[in-house]
């Protein structure tokens, strides 16, 4: 027997059922209409690395790091600012970060990698890998697919045993919990945000594979994407001889360094990568169909097709003036802008980081923004980046 502990829950805000669910058409990724020449957007990027620059130069956050990527080409890579304040050591091209909750994408192309290898299914039971797992119910149990891990609709509560994650728990030591927890809607059915219930797709790929999930990522994603920087460990940050320092905003408007923490290395699928602006130029790259040989762009649009409605409009996007509706897909949150266009995105947030991403599948671009500390200028980015975009498109 154990002890029972009660899942940490957040407001039902977060719940979005998937009766009826109508959503936008997603183009194959990898065979979008590349309708703005790089060289067009140029003066868009350099307004947005203008933009970057100043924010850093006053204090928004102690460093920061960009990449940005259309047509099949790097348009930008660079770092702003320091690694610390201790040291003043310049953030550069090649500084590694922790991306937090952008984690989550990784997991699902790890996933997208080893369905075309036939060593998985999407509707394949988590049983199937982890025969322990017990849910509230067998027919619970039993209906649970690594879709539903991938899509956040496993029916557990929003961010159920998060708490345990923070306190140093594994995924192998939580997953015995989840038996005692009540489902607020069977799988499939309802979106309800998780990570440590997520992070159980690391524990089907080790099993499935016979290997750790940070070596399935080396071998599967970071290596063939030439991505060196990359890793999802604590050791991998510690040991990378060009780390960006984790840090917090003080009440005087300054910042204070901190330790480097251990907080969801416990739960790299959900939000354990490291990786610099030139791994995340690589990355994007590939999740816009330049790298073929390694993920397909049927398996590109399964990661970014909407699964489900997520009703949080004003928690994260009260900066987005062009978005109609909010789904998530595996991994993804896919972003409806109305007149069938659509936005890959995902924000993160973990001890002392923040991150962002965005995909445009049609008009061939992304781009990813990195900063050392819990700067709330990341929120104004992505939208930023959005807008400079969409003025390009009417002036074309």
């Amino acid at each position: 027997m154990h002890k029972k502990i009660l899942p940490f829950l957040f407001l039902p805000l977060a719940l979005g059922f998937a009766t009826q669910v109508t959503a936008p058409e997603m183009p194959l990724l990898g065979q979008a209409d590349y309708s703005i020449p790089a060289p067009e957007i140029l003066c868009e990027v350099e307004s947005f690395d203008a933009f970057l620059e100043e924010a850093i130069l006053h204090g928004a956050a102690p460093g920061a790091a960009v990449a940005i990527v259309a047509n099949g080409k790097v348009l930008l890579s660079k770092g702003y600012g320091l690694q610390s304040i201790q040291h003043a050591e310049p953030v550069d091209a090649h500084t590694i970060f922790r991306i937090a909750s952008l984690s989550k994408s990784f997991a699902a192309f790890l996933t997208g990698r080893l369905v075309e290898k036939e060593v998985l299914k999407w509707e394949d039971p988590v049983i199937q890998y982890l025969p322990d797992l017990c849910l509230l119910t067998d027919k619970q149990t039993e209906t649970l697919q690594l879709v539903h891990l991938l899509s956040q609709t496993t029916g557990l509560p929003y961010h159920t045993y998060t708490n345990l994650i923070e306190l140093g728990r594994t995924t192998e030591e939580i997953m015995p919990l989840l038996a005692d927890v009540e489902l607020i809607g069977d799988p499939g059915t309802v979106y309800s945000y998780q990570n440590s219930v997520f992070s159980l797709i690391g524990e089907v790929v080790k099993v499935a594979t016979g290997l750790e999930y940070e070596e399935n990522l080396q071998r599967e994603v970071f290596g063939p994407l030439h991505m060196t920087d990359a890793s999802a460990s604590l050791d991998g940050f510690l040991h990378h001889p060009n780390a960006a320092m984790p840090h917090q905003a003080s009440r005087a408007g300054s910042w204070r360094q901190l330790a480097p923490s251990p907080h969801y290395y416990n739960a790299a699928p959900a939000g354990g990568v490291n990786a610099s602006a030139t791994d995340m130029a690589h990355y994007l790259l590939a999740m816009l169909g330049n790298r073929p040989d390694i993920l397909s762009a049927e398996t590109l649009k399964k990661l970014g097709t909407p699964y489900i409605f997520s009703p949080i409009r004003w928690r994260y996007f009260h900066h987005w003036d062009h978005m109609k509706k909010a789904y998530y897909g595996l991994g993804w949150r896919v972003l409806d802008l109305g007149n069938e266009e659509t936005l890959l995105y995902h924000g993160g947030y973990v001890a002392g980081y923040r991150a962002e991403i965005a995909v445009h599948p049609r008009d061939g671009w992304g781009i990813c923004v990195m900063f050392n500390g819990a700067a709330g200028m990341a929120d104004q980015c992505i939208p930023k980046f959005l807008e400079l975009m969409e003025k390009k498109k009417e002036v074309l």
